[in-house]
């Protein structure tokens, strides 16, 4: 039987039972994250408080990376900006990250999932690669802004479906995976849909709005950030870089 797709459009709505979920966050933490581990970092630790993250962060040397209302918490070494991933700053540390919806999405999916992938617009095709040589349905799930659906998830979400669908034509849909192919397939540039999102207008009253640009590049990294262990309240991510069409 084929397998089914499912997208989770909002924080509020139960995740259905899945074998392999991928979270999205794509203003900003799940394009971030492909970013860093893109850049060399050695692998990814997520919390879903900033308590927790200075903690981790401690234990293990770590850099702190994040936000609270769209900007770094203070004295953490990075924010949740993929512009300010650079090389030579990440190569080969480890880096704690928690963000105000996407880290806690992630925490959420790995509760209800075995495997568990970060996807965003950048590694779209690297993520459903990932998911479509595992077996067993895979859920979608978009971290949503404070508590509620957001349009440039609900429209990342999509990209996945629509892509996923191209490897699997015969995947049965649920009605948010359903909604989400559509809204992706009227809007065939990402750009103007993602810089109308109140997640582009937050980003612009802390004068960050040129990091929509870097979130709307379909397909820039090849980089999965995939889910390695559970450890506590903390989630440690590696990157795999996914083979295929």
């Amino acid at each position: 039987m084929p397998r089914r797709l499912s997208a989770v459009l909002s924080p509020a709505e139960a995740l259905p039972s899945a074998v392999t979920a991928l979270v999205v966050d794509v203003i900003r933490a799940t394009t971030t994250a492909a970013f860093l581990l893109d850049g060399g970092a050695r692998e990814l630790v997520l919390t879903a408080e900033v308590a927790q993250a200075r903690a981790e962060a401690r234990q293990r040397g770590a850099l702190l990376a994040g936000e609270r209302g769209g900007l770094p918490p203070e004295g953490f070494d990075l924010g949740n900006s993929p512009r300010e991933v650079h090389p030579g700053r990440v190569r080969g540390r480890t880096v704690v990250m928690t963000t105000t919806n996407g880290t806690r999405a992630a925490v959420r999916a790995a509760v209800a999932a075995e495997r568990v992938g970060l996807a965003a617009l950048v590694n779209v095709g690297a993520a459903v690669r990932w998911a479509a040589a595992r077996g067993g349905d895979v859920v979608l799930v978009a971290a949503g802004r404070e508590g509620r659906a957001a349009l440039d998830d609900a429209y990342a979400l999509g990209a996945l479906v629509a892509r996923f669908r191209g490897l699997e034509p015969d995947a049965r849909l649920d009605d948010g995976a359903r909604l989400a192919q559509a809204l992706f397939l009227a809007h065939p540039d990402p750009r103007p849909l993602l810089q109308s999102s109140a997640a582009a207008a937050a980003l612009a009253q802390v004068g960050l709005a040129a990091d929509v640009e870097v979130c709307a590049r379909t397909d820039a990294l090849a980089v999965l950030p995939e889910l390695a262990a559970r450890e506590g309240a903390a989630l440690r991510f590696r990157p795999v870089y996914p083979k295929g069409v």
